[in-house]
């Protein structure tokens, strides 16, 4: 027996009951949109200060205690605290022997995890379960809420029986689920209810036998909700997720997609990570297309790993694969685009030291469309050493040993050895800087020498190479408007040579050319890969000139430059291409302007001063708030580009409507011929509870199988289709934005667009 001593608060020792709360990640939503709901009641933190633990401290008007029963009785504004736990209600018993306690009326109750009001309170001390009838309830951390006829709380669960569940925050949810009984886990903040109905609106929709879902935003294994499309191509389509929640660092989801006019394919996405490893593997299989007149399945499936073992070392993976040309622009894919010219697969280790960076790697290319055939790396070493022995003096050594197999033709082989040494002399001064680097180039090769090919079996090719460029850096501070602002303009120069070598011989593995845009101006050769380097004798010029504000923020550039030829360059690709005869390149332009905090301003242009033409440009004119208000108009041309110019204008746009509204749409059309070859409109509304997004696309059908890739001139084929998604918050639903939306359409969101490779 206990002795009870009380004034204001009576203190005296019982059987503990812990309830202790379980740390959890709760992203806090949009305030404008998703409140926080208050509190069932505002408790306050530790009334008891000095309470022991396993103690119960009680404060009340008025306590009355029965010596024959142990009966500790209180009354009015009574406040009960057992650690954690808190209990206020206007009349309570306590049992001095049992450690039970009652409580009549109107009550309020918390233990940290959950907040409960109540009309009774029954606490059994020896089962150290607590029962409270009438109950509305309210979880501290998620916000969810509901009500239950009869709620039990015994240590980290809470039982629920007649009740409700929702994470809406208002009295009257857009949602909720009504279970004969809902079974909830502190330990592993997950749901459990048993004879379940989904209600939207007030209106049941779905009776679930037995459900498990997640509490608050940690994982959970449980199906996701589903996501409804139509369209031409596959009919009407039906994807329904079911995540696994394999181990903290290990998941899985397996999605059934059911498609009309195809069948149903299976997809599965496997993700786990390490302190060394970072990886995620994904496949798709369609056993049998219905829509083709073959009997064939089609399938995707993607690897990408991520290794780093140690400050020096570390590994790297992707490649994705699929059955056919055409499985992209038919079934789509979130990890290739529909208008995607080319997959491209690669694995590499690498080495880093201070003086060293060494790479293994293998590397192969899949052309969409009827084309030849590119060659694999099968594999490729590469290093690279650097020094800097004398102050500004660099030593550099570049070497390469690939081996290169055709994916069609398993004879048509080739291994190169290369090695270039490289001696630079660098000055950098505040007002200038200028660099002189001399290198030499020596290159062997042991390829098919068929007569076909009429390629020589080891052919070697040695070259020098001398580059000097030069730049000026000028600044001035100029009062525009009554505003100081810093102009700078950077004049540079460049001198590059390079002998002329016939490589005729030489097959082409890995070459191809690169654009002239500004930057492209400077560099120190004209072909990527190592199979052409191109003889140059030339003098490039150009200039930038910028203006900046008192916070150091560029508003305004403006770039051209322009290359001269003191001979033309008889190195090119293939045979048979005409040399080039212009004593001069394409002049290149490159404007940016910051119109104001949130609208830019991008052009860049390849014109032909002798012929009096674009090449190539591209301009956008953006406003960007944030990603859920932003829009985009474009223009875009590329001239002599195989046989077909192109002019094309094009507008993207996401806009909040409202906090709930939001619509995004792009719209491409083609001037050349007179069509929309890509269009999209979504509509999504959004709140706290639920978000639903309705969205319809026209897009041109590409048809790789048969054409070169390219739309057709005459009449060309389109898909269209529609989409809704339903997605319930808190119940494990994904969310994302409608910018991620438009990057599924042909042409994606790109910001800033530049022409550069």
């Amino acid at each position: 027996m206990h002795k009870i001593f009380w004034t204001s608060v009576c203190v005296f020792a019982v059987s503990a009951w812990q309830h202790t709360a379980l740390a959890q990640q709760n992203v806090q939503p949009d305030m404008s949109v998703c409140p926080i709901p208050a509190p069932l009641f505002n408790a306050p933190i530790n009334p008891f200060p000095n309470l022991l633990p396993g103690a119960i401290g009680v404060r009340a008007n008025r306590a009355d205690i029965d010596s024959t029963t142990q009966v500790a009785s209180f009354f009015g504004a009574v406040e009960v605290q057992l650690d954690e736990q808190q209990l206020r209600t206007e009349q309570a018993q306590i049992n001095q022997l049992t450690g039970n306690i009652n409580a009549s009326g109107e009550t309020r109750f918390t233990n940290g995890y959950v907040q409960v009001a109540s009309e009774n309170f029954r606490l059994n001390s020896g089962e150290n379960q607590a029962f409270l009838s009438g109950a509305r309830y309210q979880l501290a951390v998620s916000g969810a809420h509901g009500k239950a006829d009869m709620l039990s709380i015994s240590p980290q669960q809470v039982r629920l029986e007649g009740s409700t569940f929702t994470t809406c925050p208002s009295e009257n949810p857009a949602w909720q689920m009504s279970a004969e009984e809902i079974s909830l886990s502190e330990d592993e903040a997950w749901g459990e209810a048993w004879h379940a109905k989904f209600e939207l609106f007030g209106v049941p929709v779905l009776y679930i036998p037995y459900i498990n879902f997640p509490v608050t935003e940690e994982r959970k294994s449980g199906f996701l909700f589903p996501t409804f499309r139509s369209s031409q191509k596959n009919g009407f389509e039906v994807e329904i997720p079911y995540y696994i929640n394999i181990a903290p660092n290990m998941d899985a989801t397996i999605t059934p997609r059911y498609m009309a006019e195809r069948g149903l394919q299976m997809q599965g996405e496997y993700r786990f990570l390490t302190e060394t490893t970072q990886a995620q593997y994904n496949l798709a299989y369609l056993n049998d297309d219905k829509s083709s007149v073959a009997d064939n399945s089609r399938f995707l499936w993607r690897i990408e790993q991520r290794h780093s073992w140690s400050d020096n070392w570390r590994g790297y993976i992707n490649g994705t694969f699929i059955s056919d040309d055409d499985y992209l622009n038919d079934i789509g894919s979130e990890f290739a685009g529909r208008a995607d010219a080319q997959l491209y697969r690669h694995a590499q280790i690498d080495y880093l030291s201070k003086n060293w960076n060494v790479t293994l790697r293998t590397e192969d290319f899949e052309i969409l469309g009827n084309y030849r055939s590119p060659y694999r790396t099968t594999p490729q070493i590469i290093s690279h050493y650097s020094m800097s022995p004398l102050g500004n003096w660099d030593f550099k050594l570049f070497s390469e040993l690939s081996h290169f197999s055709n994916q069609d033709d398993s004879s048509e082989r080739a291994t190169r050895l290369h090695m270039q040494p490289q001696i630079a002399y660098h000055l950098e001064r505040p007002g200038y800087d200028w660099l002189a680097e001399l290198s030499y180039a020596y290159t062997y090769y042991n390829q098919d020498a068929s007569t076909e090919r009429n390629l020589e079996e080891n052919p070697t090719r040695g070259l020098p190479s001398f580059r000097w460029r030069a730049r000026v850096n000028l600044e001035r501070l100029v009062e525009l408007n009554d505003t100081i602002y810093t102009h700078t303009l950077q004049p540079q120069i460049q001198y590059l040579y390079t002998p002329y070598r016939d490589q005729s011989g030489i097959g082409i593995y890995d070459s191809t050319l690169m654009q002239d845009d500004y930057q492209g101006l400077f560099r120190a050769r004209r072909f990527s890969g190592l199979d052409r380097i191109a003889d140059t004798n030339q003098v490039t010029v150009g200039a930038s000139t910028s203006l900046f504000d008192r916070q150091a923020r560029e508003l305004a550039r403006f770039s051209f430059g322009q290359i001269y030829y003191f001979e033309n360059s008889r190195t090119q690709l293939f045979e048979g291409v005409n040399t080039a005869t212009e004593d001069r390149s394409d002049l290149a332009l490159e404007t940016r302007f910051r119109l104001s905090n949130n609208m830019y301003f991008n052009s860049s242009i390849q014109y032909n001063l002798e012929q009096n033409t674009t090449r190539k440009s591209q301009t956008t004119l953006e406003y960007r708030k944030d990603e859920f208000n932003l829009i985009q108009f474009s223009h875009r041309t590329a001239s002599n580009l195989l046989e077909n110019n192109v002019e094309q204008v094009g507008m993207l746009g996401v806009v909040e409507i409202s906090p709930r509204w939001q619509l995004a749409s792009n719209w491409y059309y083609d001037l050349a011929n007179s069509r929309t070859n890509d269009a999209l409109i979504a509509l999504q509304y959004s709140d706290c509870c639920w978000a639903m997004r309705i969205s319809g696309y026209r897009r041109i059908n590409r048809n790789l199988e048969f054409n070169t890739g390219l739309p057709q001139a005459g009449a060309p084929e389109f898909d269209n289709g529609v989409s809704v998604q339903f997605i319930i918050k808190g119940l494990g639903s994904d969310n994302n934005g409608l910018l991620d939306l438009l990057e599924q359409s042909l042409f994606g969101y790109r910001h800033p667009f530049h022409l550069s490779n």
